[in-house]
Order: C-alpha cells, then sequence, then structure tokens
C-alpha cells in the first residue's frame, strides 16, 4: 500500500468511524438518561449481573478468528468461509449450553425472573455471530460507509423499542430487548447490504491457522470479560441489587465514552498498521496514532471526572448520585485501558498473540487480589473500584515495556506524544472546575462546564500550533466546502 493511498485510507477511515459513533453515541447517551428516568435501578441490576455471560460467549463464539482475518494479508474464500461456520456452531452451542444454566443463574441470585430473561438475553451473540464475517470485511477494506448507515440504523431501531417498553413498565425486558435487537437488526442489514456470502468450503487447515493465533486471543479476551463483570456480581452478592444497578448505570455511561474511543480512533490503527512492513513506517505511523489518540482522550476522560456529579444529578435524577463516584473511578482505568489498547494493537500486528495472553494473566491476577481482599476485609464497593482502575495503569506500564522492546518506542517519546494533550486537558479541567462556585444550577453548570473546557482546550492547541488540532480543522473545513 503507498504512503499517499494509507493516508487517505486512514482519513476516510476516521471520518467516517467518527461520524458512525458520534450519532451513535449521542442517541444511546440521550436515550440512556430518559431510560434511567423510567426504569428502577434494580432492572439495571439484573442486566449488570448478565453481562458476564454475554461478554464471555461473545468472545468464545468469535475465538479471535476475526482478528486472525484481518492480520492475514492474503485472507482466501476457504479462509472466510471455516471462520464463518466455525463461529455459528460454537453460539448455538454456547447457546445450548447457557439456556439450560439459566435455572442456576436464577438460583445463584435468588431471583426467578432471571431464567426467563437470561434465555433471552443470551440470543444477542447467536444473531451477533452471522454478521462476524461481513463485519471483518469492511474493516478489512477500511469501508466504513456501510458500517457506519447499518449501525446507526440498529441503534435508532433498538432503543425505540426499549424507549416503547420501558414506558410500558416492563422494565429489566426494555433493557434486554435493545440488547436483542440491535444485534438482530444489524445482522439482517449486513447480509441485505453486504456482498459477501460464502462461497468456498471448510478447510481444516485454515481452522487449524486461525485457532492457533485466535485461541491465544480468546483466552486473554475471557479473563478481561470475566473481570470486567464479575464486580457486578460480588457487589450483588455483597451489598444489593440496587448498588449493583448504580454500578451497572456507571458502567453503561463509561462504555458509552469508551466505545466512542475504541469505536473511532481504536477501530482503524490495527487494519492500517497491519498493511505496513517497513519498520520504519510501523513506528511513524504508531506514534501519530498514539497522538491522535491522546487529542481525544484527554479531554474526554477528564472532562467527565469533571462534570460526572453534576450531569448525574441534573439529567438522571437524585435517585442515581451513587452513581457519581463509581462513574469518576471508571474513567480514570478508562484512560489507561484506552491507551494500552494502542500496544496490544501493535503486539497484533505482530503476531504476539502469547505475549497479550501474558499480559491478560497479568492484570487478572491483580485483579483477583483486589476482589479476594475486598471481600475478606468487606471493603466499600468505592475501594473495589478504585482497585480494579489501579490495574490498568500497571498493566500499561508493562506493555509499554514490551513496545520498548519491539519497535524502540521509549518512554521519552511516550511523553513528547501524550504529555502536550494531557498537560492542557487538565489545565482546561481545572478551570472548568472553578465554574461550581459561580454557577449554582447543576444542569447550567454541566452545559457551561463542557463549553468552557472544551473552547480553552481546542483554542491552546490550536494557537500553540500544534499540527494535529490544525490538520483537523483543515479536514473539516475541506469537508464543509465539498458539500457546498
Amino acid at each position: 500500500m503507498e504512503e499517499k493511498s494509507l493516508k487517505e485510507k486512514t482519513v476516510s477511515g476516521l471520518s467516517w468511524s467518527a461520524t458512525d459513533k458520534l450519532f451513535q453515541q449521542t442517541f444511546v447517551f440521550l436515550c440512556g438518561i430518559l431510560l434511567a428516568r423510567m426504569l428502577t435501578k434494580e432492572s439495571y441490576g439484573l442486566i449488570g449481573v448478565l453481562g458476564i455471560f454475554t461478554g464471555i460467549a461473545n468472545l468464545l463464539q468469535e475465538s479471535g478468528f476475526t482478528t486472525a482475518l484481518i492480520r492475514k494479508k492474503n485472507a482466501t474464500e476457504d479462509d472466510y468461509v471455516t471462520v464463518f461456520y466455525t463461529n455459528i456452531a460454537i453460539s448455538i452451542i454456547l447457546y445450548l449450553i447457557l439456556f439450560f444454566l439459566a435455572p442456576l443463574i436464577g438460583s445463584f441470585h435468588d431471583n426467578p425472573e432471571l431464567v426467563p430473561l437470561s434465555r433471552f438475553v443470551f440470543l444477542s451473540f447467536l444473531f451477533n455471530s452471522f454478521a462476524i464475517i461481513q463485519t471483518a470485511k469492511l474493516l478489512k477494506e477500511l469501508d466504513y460507509s456501510l458500517k457506519t448507515k447499518i449501525n446507526l440504523f440498529s441503534v435508532l431501531i433498538s432503543y425505540g423499542c426499549a424507549l416503547l417498553l420501558a414506558y410500558l413498565g416492563y422494565e429489566a425486558w426494555a433493557l434486554a430487548s435493545q440488547i436483542v435487537i440491535i444485534t438482530f437488526v444489524r445482522s439482517v442489514c449486513l447480509w441485505i447490504f453486504g456482498k459477501w456470502r460464502p462461497k468456498g468450503r471448510f478447510s481444516y487447515t485454515s481452522f487449524r491457522e486461525f485457532f492457533s493465533f485466535g485461541s491465544k486471543l480468546v483466552a486473554g479476551g475471557v479473563m478481561n470479560s470475566f473481570t470486567t463483570n464479575i464486580p457486578q456480581n460480588i457487589i450483588e452478592k455483597q451489598y444489593s441489587l440496587g448498588v449493583t444497578g448504580l454500578y451497572a448505570q456507571a458502567s453503561r455511561l463509561f462504555n458509552t465514552i469508551f466505545d466512542f474511543v475504541t469505536g473511532t480512533i481504536q477501530a482503524v490503527p490495527f487494519p492500517v498498521l497491519s498493511s505496513i512492513d517497513d519498520e520504519v513506517r510501523l513506528k511513524k505511523a504508531f506514534r501519530k496514532f498514539i497522538r491522535a489518540k491522546s487529542l481525544v482522550i484527554c479531554p474526554l476522560f477528564m472532562g467527565m471526572i469533571l462534570v460526572a456529579q453534576s450531569f448525574i444529578s441534573a439529567l438522571l435524577g437524585s435517585k442515581w448520585d451513587g452513581t457519581a463516584p463509581i462513574l469518576q473511578l471508571l474513567c480514570i482505568g478508562g484512560f489507561f485501558a484506552s491507551m494500552d489498547m494502542s500496544s496490544n494493537d501493535l503486539l497484533r500486528v505482530k503476531g504476539k498473540a502469547g505475549t497479550i495472553l501474558s499480559l491478560e494473566v497479568f492484570r487478572n491476577i491483580l485483579i483477583a487480589m483486589v476482589l479476594i481482599v475486598s471481600i475478606l476485609l468487606k471493603a466499600d464497593y468505592l475501594y473495589m473500584v478504585g482497585g480494579l482502575s489501579a490495574t490498568y495503569l500497571i498493566k500499561y506500564i508493562a506493555s509499554l515495556y514490551i513496545t520498548n522492546k519491539i519497535i524502540g518506542y521509549k518512554t521519552s517519546e511516550l511523553l513528547k506524544d501524550l504529555l502536550p494533550y494531557f498537560a492542557v486537558a487538565l489545565f482546561s479541567v481545572l478551570c472548568g472546575y472553578l465554574l461550581k462556585y459561580i454557577i449554582p444550577s447543576q444542569l447550567l453548570l454541566f452545559i457551561c462546564q463542557i463549553i468552557f473546557v472544551g473552547i480553552i482546550y481546542f483554542s491552546i492547541l490550536y494557537f500553540s500550533g500544534s499540527v494535529l488540532v490544525k490538520e483537523t480543522f483543515d479536514l473539516i473545513k475541506k469537508s464543509i466546502l465539498k458539500k457546498r
């Protein structure tokens, strides 16, 4: 791939990916506010305790094969067909297992409603298995236009149904319907508008090749999903379903932010980096992605920490006030998790699946220690959340050491790429914090802090000569002029 072509595809991918997540997450954000006002904390708690099962099932049915497909430069039709049928077979087996385990889930949490609810929610990963290859093809070809349109349509339909059911009083079933409907609609649309159809044959050679690489990724992913979702189950047993609902709501809000990052900046680097063979160009592209990510995540996560309390009090209502400190702690961990994903991309490009697994094992040992200590000491759940966030920082430090070994990405280079955006974002947020002493209304404070911090942040970067910011503004100007 030529340098110019690579740059054009990267810019196009980022533009469509950003458009996708901007509109999608804005709509999800607004619908989330309405649902939070209509539903109880216990409803969110019920869906929250199922997260561990759906998360692990999604990873197992995908089996790391999608990453292996994108990474493989000359994937054949047999490769795609092999992954397609393997994913469907695994999904059916997993659904049947979880279907019969549903009564045990309900019994463990002493809530019979979880039996039919879980069986319905588990349909989501079954539907998702039919769309994995179409999604992989779009990602591999950096074709984000169709993906964006389908995602937006799926979000509109699923949240529309959820709001209707919530209005009719269906509580947890409203949240469950959104999870299932979005995967069903997305899969159907990808089959209608996607070009790929299974034409090859199942290949045991392809299966062994992808399994060798993907099994290590999925093992790490399963551990990560388990430790990400298990706190909700522990909180439910240690405290109450209501507190679980607070944590689940905080996780939903956090994931809205985190998905924006992973769906825009993080969706593009891996396929782009996978297409680069030259080590010098690879490091140069990697550093540029680090700077682009820093530009976005520094103000995003710091800003969310700043406005968490005013946002929740003003828009979700006083019943959700306990969500704010949880969300703030999650955002601290989310910052380091986002940065760590770039190192993870590089390891995947280099085929270091074993290293990725080792890092996940390391972090999961840390998480297990945090959970065990929290249970034994019967510590407040905020200490547990804080400890979990700290594990992202420790893992990121370990990832940086390995990244340095692979492409010579030194700590001094990281600081040069990250520190300018971090420092400006911190200064902007501190200025925004002072507004709380001037503005009494929580809603007005929330709005003013966002606008004020945004203006200060981008103004400082623009007038200080930030190349990345100027390139972004130039791209926006060109897009506007083209439309005219």
